[in-house]
C-alpha cells in the first residue's frame, strides 16, 4: 500500500477554512434577529343604522380578518339614537342615512334602495308617488279587488321612516291606522302574514315571503332614477385620524367596495 504525503501547507488551509465556517456560523446564530412588532390593540365604537347593518357587519369581519389587532365593536340601532350617541361621544363613528342636518363629517360608502313590498295577494305591480302617498295616508282603502289595506311603517327615528317622509309624504302625516314595527325583520314578517298589507324595506332585505312593487315604473335599485334609493354614510362628529381612518378608507377602496357590493345583494 502506498501513502501519498499531505503537504503542511495543504492541511493548514483546510483547518483554516473549518475555522472561519464554524466562527461565521456561531455569529450568524448569535446576531439579531428581526424584531416582529404587534401593534397594540385597537377598538372602534360605532353606532349603525339598521339600514345599514348588513354592509357595515361585513366590513368589519372582513377588516378584522386582515388586521386581527382592530375590533371593531357594532351597535345597531334606528338613526335617531345612532346620532343621539354619536353626538354625546359615546360611539367613535356611525352609519346613517339620515342625519337630520347635524352638523357631522359624512362620507359615503354604499348605496341601497327602499323596496315598496306587499302581501303576495296584493293585486297591483306597481304604483307612482302620488298613489304611494294616498295609500300610505290613508285616503286610499282598498285595493283593486276590494282587500283593505294595511298600511306597516317603521317607527319614527328610523332612517327609512325618515327616507319615506321626505320623498313621498312630504308636509303630510302617516295614516293613524298604520302599524309601526321596531325592525325590517318584524316588517317583513307582518306584511307577509297580513293580507292587503304594504310597508318599505332596504331591497338587500327582501325576502320571498312579500312581493315588491315598482315605482313610478321602475324597479327598486340603487340608482339616481329610483325616487328612493339613499346613501349609507360614515359619520364622524369630526374628520377622522387615526385608526378609524384607517378603517373607513379601506371600506371604499377596492377591497371594502367588494365587500360592500357582496353584502347587499338580495337574500
Amino acid at each position: 500500500m502506498t501513502f501519498v504525503d499531505v503537504p503542511h501547507s495543504c492541511k493548514f488551509v483546510s483547518h483554516s477554512w473549518k475555522f472561519v465556517l464554524f466562527v461565521f456560523l456561531f455569529v450568524a446564530a448569535c446576531a439579531p434577529q428581526p424584531l416582529t412588532v404587534t401593534p397594540a390593540p385597537v377598538t372602534l365604537r360605532v353606532v349603525v343604522s339598521d339600514a345599514c347593518e348588513r354592509p357595515v357587519r361585513a366590513l368589519a369581519l372582513a377588516y378584522h380578518r386582515q388586521k386581527p389587532w382592530v375590533a371593531i365593536e357594532t351597535d345597531v340601532l334606528n338613526d335617531h339614537f345612532a346620532l343621539e350617541r354619536l353626538q354625546a361621544g359615546a360611539a367613535d363613528g356611525a352609519a346613517l342615512i339620515w342625519t337630520d342636518e347635524a352638523p357631522l363629517w359624512t362620507h359615503p360608502f354604499a348605496s341601497d334602495a327602499l323596496a315598496v313590498v306587499v302581501h303576495p295577494a296584493v293585486p297591483v305591480e306597481g304604483l307612482t308617488l302620488a298613489e304611494l302617498r294616498e295609500v300610505l295616508r290613508g285616503r286610499v282603502g282598498e285595493w283593486p279587488d276590494g282587500t283593505p289595506i294595511q298600511v306597516v311603517s317603521r317607527e319614527e327615528g328610523a332612517g327609512t321612516h325618515s327616507l319615506v317622509k321626505a320623498a313621498v309624504l312630504g308636509q303630510w302625516d302617516l295614516t293613524l291606522t298604520a302599524r309601526v314595527v321596531p325592525d325590517d325583520a318584524s316588517m317583513l314578517d307582518l306584511v307577509a302574514q297580513t293580507p292587503g298589507a304594504i310597508g318599505y324595506v332596504p331591497l338587500s332585505r327582501v325576502n320571498g315571503g312579500v312581493r315588491v312593487l315598482a315605482l313610478e315604473g321602475r324597479s327598486p335599485a340603487p340608482t339616481a332614477d329610483y325616487p328612493l334609493s339613499y346613501a349609507c354614510r360614515w359619520a364622524a362628529r369630526a374628520e377622522p385620524t387615526g385608526a378609524l381612518r384607517e378603517w373607513m378608507q379601506w371600506t371604499v377602496g377596492p377591497q371594502g367596495q367588494a365587500v360592500v357590493d357582496q353584502s347587499l345583494r338580495p337574500q
